[in-house]
């Protein structure tokens, strides 16, 4: 169960700080409130309580000096946190499990260690916080004297489940002010939890029927109101027993409240506890501010204040080495992201030595939502009238928790420090603060609608977006489930099933291994990133063991390897085919077969970022590929108070890469204002369409012309005759037309031929005016080509073709038919141009 790891908190004592991490001695004139150092958690570490309630059970010295891998060109190194302190306690419990069994106390278990350690833990060790530390730092001496003095008793060695069936929980978490109205009331169950093999011994049996522990129970303090008794029997028909706690929270001071219910063996009260509920109650500093009571003094040099919109705080801060200080502020409903102004206040002394802060900022805490996925961590250096700005996504009715540490490595002088909480919404995101649900362009569609409103203030919107990379899902083409190494991969038989059977094997662990392939077209190498959606995130809570792939190349060398825990680094591939393998591992071979389909995604890099524009009207969005319309996508402007802003995203328009499939999703972000990207940025998805059909690759036209008939020949013969004719004899050359005209009189060649002779040939000896004589031949060729006079010509049909109908190039290159009449139509313009010009310039002449 979840409550079974020794779970263990970072503690760094001041001798660690002095020597471990060279903490300056305290500053010369130091403030009278400035004390010497003092034990403290790393600021950096994790803390409790989690979403139902639980904290940390002990804590131990989180720095340690390791050794480390050679390829580190240096032998140990000093790391910290939870990574030391674990192994830290792990090494004190060992130390305690061979004191004690020398000691005679044989057969100490799990629970039993578990529980000497709690009960004997250290909490006067300076700056002590539940949270951090639980019930305290390990002590190995007082541990082992408390098993060696109470091994044996009874329910000594029995691990008790205690939940609040309600809340689905291990402890009570009240966190929002919505649930500090009234005193509430909780039941609380309390499970016995026996351990025994297929089938229970005698002996364990026995310990089943005789188990009856007369409980006190006590309230660490008194706005928490529990039964002063418990009769505990195994209860195993009933599903555990329960008593009811009630919690009179309405009279709570603004900050953190914790408290525990403990339960103790009433006639053996100095075996400490036998089980706790934790219980933490968060009364909101902001529940003590209204617009008729904008400030709240916390104490003589801390403050709260509403400010007049009635949205925003302002806190001031004194900051102790090593102490969390903390407010908490419900968030007004509909809020976003909040603005985190941190800033030295009005009364700092000039030349004064600027603190280094961390702030730590948590909008949310219920469901199963990675803490890193909402949480905002900064390391600040305060400057002399610069203020820090930091956003973090918040949800509405939440409570949000703004914490600030003043760093103990510099050994600093206490210090001050105002933040100012501003609120903010475009009213965009789905009520919950971070949402699996996209924007999305469906390949059908063009466009994709959101909408944006201001509830709290006014708001710059001032949106980009930009897709930067192709998700490409892939299925399994081939799995093989197996046992794995009897050497490494087995469970060791737990202590129950050694008592029934001394021979018991380890029981072993199924492996499941998938195989995937895809490949990398084009020239260009691209970056490629495997991952398993299904499982990301997911470590202690994850439904299946390992969770480990590898990236290989055809020739089977391994490129990339990861899992799926946490996003690996891109690997640049070349053009090629490539393989995925993913180990999977479970004692169930029926859950690994019913896993086998995974799917995995690889994201693959664009090369360069695609634009989608962004319109504010419909009509825009819905036609994103029309461009020469006077359109333009939304720019920066300012949503007033209370406004509304549809908001269009458009597909994109410039070419994907050849690289990009139908089916691939295209992903990227939305960014509503450039300046607050990372608190207004939402995820844009679009899925790509089938191609659209190639364009047929141009014609050879000298392969596709039509063939000329054998008349076509002849008539060309004939008209080429004709042209020898024209100076040389024009009375032959006039009986020749005659006969051609009357064979084809709409031959636009045979015309353009005519008004040759008409502008070239020699002037008849019977005529004595030139120009007069050239005149009327041309008036001849311009009424022969009229449609009315059996012409080829319709001047209003040219009008009408290259006034409005004209094609363009691309349906020309389309349509055979097309390009044939458009050639047509070019050549009586181009013959009625010259006919008319003729005409002008004779006319002046005459």
């Amino acid at each position: 169960s979840l409550t079974s790891p020794v779970t263990v908190g970072a503690y760094v004592s001041p001798e660690m700080m002095t020597d471990q991490y060279s903490t300056l001695p305290l500053p010369d004139g130091a403030d009278g409130d400035c004390s010497v150092l003092q034990g403290a958690s790393y600021y950096f570490s994790s803390r409790g309580p989690t979403p139902d309630g639980y904290l940390p059970d002990v804590s131990g010295p989180g720095g340690a000096i390791s050794p480390v891998p050679r390829h580190a060109l240096q032998g140990k190194a000093q790391y910290h946190g939870t990574s030391m302190s674990s192994p830290n306690v792990c090494g004190v419990a060992a130390c305690v499990l061979g004191t004690v069994q020398s000691n005679g106390a044989k057969g100490c278990g799990p629970i039993e260690l578990k529980r000497a350690l709690r009960n004997t833990a250290n909490s006067n060790t300076g700056i002590f916080d539940p949270f951090s530390q639980g019930s305290g730092v390990v002590s190995a001496l007082e541990c082992a004297e408390y098993i060696i003095n109470n091994h044996g008793k009874d329910g000594q060695n029995i691990a008790f489940d205690v939940t609040v069936p309600s809340r689905k929980a291990r402890g009570i978490y009240i966190r929002d002010e919505i649930e500090l109205d009234a005193a509430k009331d909780f039941g609380v169950q309390i499970k016995p939890r026996f351990s025994h093999s297929s089938q229970r011994t005698s002996s364990e049996m026995d310990e089943l029927l005789s188990l009856e522990l007369d409980l006190a129970l006590k309230s660490s303090s008194p706005w928490v109101t529990c039964p002063e008794s418990l009769t505990l029997l195994s209860a195993k028909e009933r599903n555990g027993q329960t008593f009811s706690v009630r919690l009179d929270t309405q009279r709570l001071g603004p900050g953190a409240h914790f408290a525990t219910v403990d339960a103790v063996d009433a006639s053996d009260k100095q075996r400490g506890n036998l089980f706790s509920l934790p219980i933490t109650v968060i009364a909101p500093h902001s529940r003590f501010v209204s617009a008729d009571k904008p400030s709240y003094s916390l104490n003589d040099e801390e403050d709260i204040q509403l400010k007049e919109n009635g949205v925003d705080y302002s806190s001031s801060f004194r900051l102790a080495q090593g102490v969390p200080n903390r407010r908490f502020l419900t968030v007004p409903a509909g809020a976003e992201w909040a603005t985190i102004k941190l800033k030295q206040p009005a009364s700092t002394t000039p030349g004064k030595s600027l603190p280094r802060v961390l702030l730590h900022a948590i909008p949310f805490v219920r469901g199963d939502m990675p803490n890193t996925e909402c949480q905002l961590k900064k390391l600040c250096q305060m400057k002399d009238g610069v203020e820090e700005e930091h956003h973090l996504r918040v949800k509405g009715g939440s409570t949000l928790e703004v914490c600030l540490q003043l760093l103990w490595l510099a050994n600093p002088a206490p210090a001050s420090v105002v933040a100012d909480i501003e609120f903010h919404s475009l009213n965009v995101r789905s009520p919950t603060l971070v949402s699996s649900q996209p924007v999305t362009i469906t390949a059908a569609a063009e466009f994709a609608r959101i909408g944006a409103s201001t509830p709290l203030r006014a708001e710059q919107l001032n949106p980009e977006c930009k897709l930067k990379s192709a998700l490409r899902t892939l299925r399994p083409e081939s799995t093989e489930i197996k046992l794995g190494s009897i050497e490494r991969d087995g469970e060791p038989p737990s202590d129950a099933e050694i008592a029934a059977n001394a021979a018991a094997q380890c029981s072993q662990i199924y492996e499941l291994r998938l195989k995937y392939s895809f490949k990398i077209e084009g020239d260009k190498a691209v970056e490629a990133r495997p991952s398993f959606p299904s499982l990301f995130s997911q470590l202690y809570d994850s439904p299946i063991d390992s969770q480990l792939w590898s990236l290989e190349d055809g020739n089977g060398q391994i490129l990339g390897y990861g899992s799926s825990m946490h996003h690996a680094e891109s690997t640049s591939l070349k053009k090629g085919n490539y393989t995925i393998n993913l180990l999977l591992r479970h004692p169930n071979r029926s859950v690994l077969d019913q896993v086998k389909d995974i799917p995995c995604e690889v994201s693959l890099t664009l090369p360069e970022a695609l634009s989608l524009k962004i319109y504010d009207e419909l009509d825009k969005a819905s036609t994103p590929s029309v461009k020469e319309d006077g359109r333009s996508p939304i720019g920066k402007k300012l949503l007033r108070k209370g406004s509304h802003q549809d908001i269009y995203v458009a597909r994109p328009t410039d070419d994907v890469p050849a690289w990009v499939s139908a089916g691939d999703v295209l992903a990227g972000s939305l960014v509503l204002d450039k300046d607050k990207e990372s608190v207004t940025s939402m995820k844009v998805l679009y899925v790509v369409p089938p191609k659209s059909k190639p364009k047929d690759e141009k014609k050879d036209t000298k392969a596709e012309e039509k063939k000329d008939s054998l008349d076509d020949v002849v008539f060309k013969a004939k008209l080429g005759y004709m042209a020898g004719l024209r100076k040389e004899n024009a009375i032959l050359y006039k009986e020749t037309a005659s006969a051609l005209k009357e064979e084809r009189p709409s031959s636009v060649p045979l015309l353009s031929e005519l008004l040759s002779f008409a502008l070239e040939s020699p002037m008849p000896s019977s005529e004595t005016n030139e120009d007069e004589w050239r005149a009327r031949e041309v008036e001849l060729v311009y009424n022969s080509m009229l449609i009315a006079n059996g012409g080829p010509i319709d001047t209003s049909t040219l009008a009408q073709y290259f006034g409005l109908n004209e094609p363009d190039k691309d349906e020309l290159d389309d349509d055979a038919e097309a390009k044939a009449l458009d050639k047509e139509m070019k050549e009586q313009r181009d013959l009625l141009k010259k006919v008319l010009l003729a005409r002008a310039a004779l006319a002046g002449k005459i």
